[in-house]
């Protein structure tokens, strides 16, 4: 963890809660925090400077998230993802952003069209950076673009909610992903299915690209999951 990750909460219009709430959302989903691992209340209050009460909610409302799980008389873990919760979060994934990109195809409006266009061909170079943060931005700009192209919301918070929970996958495997040949074509299909203004064609390039990602997924888990 670096130095500014493990500074102190500084006093700001925020609550002490909020901030840890994102600081430790944060270090999670980085995977500073091993998955199956106990959260301990008193280390991360040490670290942040603050006390055990902003250490609790934060972990309460990451609990309501699907990131952490509570346990009587044990504590708070970092989730750990079971081969059928991947499955069941990929079928809740594939529904929402099925109809994500059938309305982004419709109502995009020529500003989104650019910045998706932008986004195509992005070079599959991107995928295999080693670079953690910036093989997995590339991914999550398209779905991202895609979800406010759609002009609903609701629709783009829940989208994101069960994405959040995937991303608990990047600290369980960490591995590279092999497939950013196949990754760079799919997002560039997907695309230019949105781009085309045909809403089926996009749903089903969206369907066709995270059935994709869903196998490899479940390849990049170990035996223990």
């Amino acid at each position: 963890m670096s130095t500014s990750e493990r500074a102190p909460i500084a006093r700001s219009g925020n609550s002490f809660s909020d901030q840890v709430e994102r600081a430790l959302r944060q270090q999670i989903l980085r995977g500073q925090h091993p998955p199956g691992g106990r959260l301990n209340e008193v280390e991360i209050a040490t670290e942040l400077g603050v006390s055990r009460g902003p250490v609790r909610e934060a972990m309460q409302r990451l609990a309501r998230d699907g990131l952490v799980e509570l346990q009587a008389h044990r504590g708070a873990f970092v989730r750990r993802l079971g081969r059928g919760e991947v499955r069941d979060l990929f079928e809740v994934r594939v529904a929402l952003e099925r109809t994500v990109a059938r309305l982004a195809a419709n109502r995009a409006t020529p500003e989104q069209r650019a910045q998706l266009e932008a986004l195509r061909g992005t070079p599959s170079s991107i995928f295999t950076a080693a670079d953690a943060d910036l093989r997995f931005q590339g991914p999550r700009d398209v779905h991202a673009l895609l979800a406010s192209a759609a002009g609903n919301p609701a629709l783009a918070s829940h989208v994101a909610l069960v994405n959040q929970e995937l991303q608990l996958l990047r600290a369980q495997s960490g591995q590279i992903p092999v497939r950013a040949e196949h990754a760079a074509t799919e997002h560039d299909e997907l695309l230019t299915a949105v781009l085309s203004g045909d809403g089926e064609r996009a749903a089903a390039a969206m369907e066709e690209h995270l059935r994709e990602s869903l196998e490899h997924a479940l390849g990049s888990m170990t035996a223990e999951d």
